[in-house]
């Protein structure tokens, strides 16, 4: 019988909050910590999914911040980090989803 493993990590604002690798047979996971138990059915699979939602979205806002920073930098600015006008127009152009 061969194990699967899942690394399960939870992130808010780009700060790893747990990271757990867990067994696709087991009833728990493995932590730094310990061991916690792996919730199974309907309402896991919901917590989950709103987990992964927030996590979409922060990035999405992550992604527009950045993106309406690098608009609004000089061209001295961008000289300094090595980018050109054209460059940073281009990427504060594209949309936030990318």
């Amino acid at each position: 019988m061969t194990m699967q493993y899942q690394k399960i990590t939870i992130a808010i604002g780009g700060v790893m909050t747990m990271s757990a690798i867990c067994a696709d047979d087991d009833a728990t996971c493995s932590t730094g910590t310990g061991a916690i138990p792996v919730q199974r059915g309907f309402a896991a699979g919901l917590k989950r999914f709103v987990w992964r939602v927030i996590g979409w979205i922060v990035q999405y806002e992550e992604k527009r911040l950045s993106r309406i920073a690098l608009s609004e930098l000089t061209d001295e600015q961008l000289a300094d980090i090595g980018v050109t006008p054209s460059e940073a127009r281009r990427e504060a152009a594209r949309p936030f989803s990318s």
